[in-house]
């Protein structure tokens, strides 16, 4: 798979779904300051994996604010990994996902950073394989959107109903799914 039509892949998935959608409101901010980092990682090894995480979590920790070229948040798309078919695939990136999650926690970096992940296989919950639900974390590709804490923190406190925010999007995609189902092909298109 070439790098080039995975990153594409990867922004499309973004701004037609995440932004578009408005699945999360943060997002539009530092994606219109160009404050988005879009890194493929195209290993097939596990450790070489971890690597490039522990690589990411040092470059942003690296990136300060007054820096012209200053990051934000990193997507971390693996497409060469964790892709097997049907459940195997989530599987073993939750697992990687929990690995890296007490990683942060044991090297005190979870006060500085925090993981979200997005699979295209990703179910959760007794939740039909379909479900609109499911959409709000799935992806063309498996990727581990790396936060800064802080940002989160900020972006929660300046918006009025942060709670709400999972429920609406569940909303909204059922009723995406009831008026247009096509809209899913897309991304339903990835799902091994």
């Amino acid at each position: 798979m070439k790098i080039k039509e995975v990153e594409q892949n990867t922004k499309i998935w973004f701004e037609q779904w995440i932004l578009k959608l408005n699945l999360c409101p943060f997002a539009h901010h530092v994606h219109a300051k160009k404050q988005i980092r879009f890194e493929i990682e195209t290993t097939k090894n596990i450790h070489k994996a971890t690597e490039k995480v522990i690589a990411e979590l040092n470059f942003l920790e690296n990136s300060k604010k007054e820096d012209l070229d200053y990051i934000d948040t990193t997507l971390l798309v693996f497409p060469n990994l964790f892709n097997k078919s049907n459940l195997q695939g989530f599987k073993d990136f939750t697992k990687f996902y929990l690995e890296l999650t007490m990683y942060l926690e044991k090297n005190n970096l979870d006060v500085v950073f925090q993981l979200v992940m997005f699979h295209p296989n990703l179910v959760y919950g007794g939740e039909s394989e379909n479900a609109p639900a499911l959409f709000t974390n799935r992806s063309p590709y498996p990727t581990l959107h790396i936060l800064r804490e802080e940002s989160v923190t900020k972006a929660g406190l300046n918006h009025p109903d942060v709670i709400s925010i999972p429920d609406k999007n569940i909303e909204k995609l059922e009723t995406l799914y009831e008026n247009h189902p096509k809209a899913f092909n897309w991304l339903k298109s990835f799902k091994k």
